[in-house]
Parts: C-alpha cells; structure tokens; sequence
C-alpha cells in the first residue's frame, strides 16, 4: 500500500498543479481605463475626440478620472459623459455627473443615485473633444482615478494612456551652430564701444512640415560649468521644407575673459504663443579675450 501511494503521488501532484493553472487563466482581470485611440495626430485648427473607456469592469457604481494634456498646444472643446453607466444602471434617477476643468487637465466625476447594483462589463465612461491650438506633441494622461462597486469598496484597476502630436515640426541641420568668432578678442570686434562688445552666435534650422511655421533658434550659454544666461534669434515664418539662418548677439565685456560652452536648440511655433523644441541639440563652444 506504501508503495502505492508513492506511485500515484506525482499524478495527484500534477492534477492540483493543473487546478491551479485554470484557476488563474479563469481568475477576474483587474478593470483597465483607458483612452481610445490611444494615439492621436491632427493639425492646428483641426478638432478630435478621444473616448475614456473601462474594461472587465464588474459591479462598477462610480468614478473619477483626470485627464492631462499641455494646455499650450490643445484646449477642451466639450466633454460628455458615456452611456456604460448612464444607459445601463437600474437606478432611476440615473448618475450624477460633474466636470472640474482645470489648468492642464479635465476632471469627470460620476456617481450613481440611490443604492442599487453596479454595472459589469466593458465601454464607454465619456469622451472629451480637444481643439488643436499649436503645433507640438505632449501625453494624454490618465491619472487620480478612483472606482467603487455598489457597497462603496475601492475596486483596484489599471489605467493606460496615450498621446497627441501634430505631424509638423522644424529642426536644427547638421553641423549647423557656430559662433562668429571661436577665439573672441574684444577690444578687436568691430562693435566695441570700449566696455561692451557683441559675439555673435550662429544656427540653421529646416522646416520639416508642409505648413508654415514660425522658427527660433535658443543659445544656452555656460561658463565653464555654470549656466551663464540664453539669447534667442528673431522668430522668422519660414515655409515648407526650406532653411533659414538664424542668429543672436552675446553682450560680453573686456573683463567677461574664459571659455564658454553654448547649447543650441531650434523651436517651432503655429501661433507664437507656444513654441515647442525641435529634437536635435547642437552644441559648440569659444574663447573670450580681452
């Protein structure tokens, strides 16, 4: 009988092994909120809508959601609550539903009248519109949300994101920033007034879309290993893939003597309000001399 009861001890083992797998694959899915479409890419001017969808969700009575976005580049048109728990609640005066709009964010509140059952499944919460007003990119964020079943319990989730750009944007050209002079005597530039002098700093940047765009160029300007100050060129309205040559004087003195290391970036603009970096980063440095 010992014998035989290490003989079918493996087989016992593996059936519970099996057991447990299917109790996994059959175990409830936390719910997920998340944006649909997840990525977005519309033009200054163009308007779109997103929907804020939940899935798996099981006895849900209320929630509230923010959704982040960079107020320089889109502005909320509307939002509206969905129908998963509007048209599917038993309660009878329906849900309660608020909006809290804030600086960079919009904030949807939901919440079921009276005392009755949750709804399960999967759809939509509510969908928000978005007016594009610049040219850039910036994540659509799904954060602070909070969901509860009918006895007022916190039901654990997920959420998940996404993302907006405009399919346009300007960029620094290689080998493009340099500065007029990389050893810089300041009693010898032509602009010296006897204190002040100008070195003037260099970039060329392309617009890389098929609209016009408004171009800058920023200098980041160190001294040795601290940050000294920035000086940007004029914006110039450039057309479609053409490049400009872009400039902008650095004030220096007979005693401003060392070495400087100048970072270099192109920014690109639809209205001149906002003005969103280029990827490119260019990087060059000069003596000063008195």
């Amino acid at each position: 009988m010992k014998g035989e009861r290490i003989k079918y001890l493996p087989l016992i083992l593996s059936f519970l092994m099996v057991l447990s797998m299917a109790n996994t694959a059959f175990a409830q899915n936390p719910p997920l909120i998340y944006l649909s479409p997840a990525i977005n890419s519309y033009n200054p001017g163009d308007s779109f809508t997103v929907d804020v969808d939940i899935q798996d969700a099981n006895d849900l009575f209320s929630y509230e959601v923010k959704v982040g976005y960079n107020p320089g580049i889109l502005e909320v048109a509307s939002i509206e609550e969905g129908p998963f728990i509007k048209d599917q609640t038993t309660a009878p005066l329906g849900t309660i539903w608020s909006v809290i709009y804030g600086d960079d964010f919009v904030y949807a509140v939901c919440v079921t009248w009276g005392k009755y059952p949750g709804v399960s499944g999967s759809g939509n919460l509510f969908n928000v519109t978005f007016n594009v007003i610049d040219l850039g990119e910036c994540d659509l964020d799904l954060y602070d949300s909070l969901v509860l079943d009918s006895t007022g319990a916190l039901i654990s989730h997920e959420v998940a994101g996404g993302s907006f750009s405009t399919p346009h944007s300007a960029n620094l050209v290689r080998r493009s920033a340099w500065p007029e002079h990389h050893h810089f005597v300041v009693s010898k530039d032509e602009d010296f007034d006897g204190t002040y002098a100008n070195q003037t700093l260099n970039a060329k940047a392309r617009n890389l879309g098929s609209i016009e765009m408004l171009v800058k160029v920023v200098f980041d300007i160190m001294q040795d290993d601290t940050y000294l100050t920035s000086v940007s060129s004029d914006e110039t309205l450039v057309t479609p893939d053409t490049i400009v040559e872009l400039s902008a004087d650095f004030t220096v003195s007979s005693t401003d003597a060392g070495k400087y290391y100048v970072t270099t970036r192109a920014y690109y603009s639809w209205s001149g309000n906002y003005w969103h970096p280029g990827e490119k980063v260019k990087t060059f440095s000069f003596a000063v001399v008195p």
